[in-house]
């Protein structure tokens, strides 16, 4: 699993495999995004490793909340795939599978 980045003011989603089937980082991840201004609320989820976050853009930035996930070594955003990035994999990888399944049954 890789890291996976995506932002629109106010909601961000990231992907990082240290949180997956790890629930001691959760807490960890936890206690972070609690000491956070502006934070309102989050999901993590152990079994895709992902992490929504809505926050008010008026009390923390986008940047800020990568920045302490990064700080922390939960996240590294040199390695994050964009949305775009992550729609042409799953599709490239759906496409593949369907040229397989293709050749086995003609």
């Amino acid at each position: 699993m890789s890291y996976y980045l995506h932002h629109v003011p106010g909601r961000l989603r990231v992907k990082t495999p240290h949180v997956k089937k790890n629930r001691f980082i959760v807490e960890e991840i936890k206690q972070l995004l609690n000491a956070l201004p502006g934070i309102e609320f989050y999901e993590i989820n152990t079994v895709t490793g992902s992490i929504i976050i809505n926050y008010n853009p008026q009390d923390v930035s986008e940047d800020k909340i990568v920045s302490v996930l990064e700080e922390s070594g939960y996240f590294d955003s040199s390695n994050a795939m964009s949305n775009d990035q992550y729609i042409h994999t799953a599709v490239s990888r759906i496409s593949h599978t369907a040229v397989s399944l293709l050749t086995i049954f003609i």
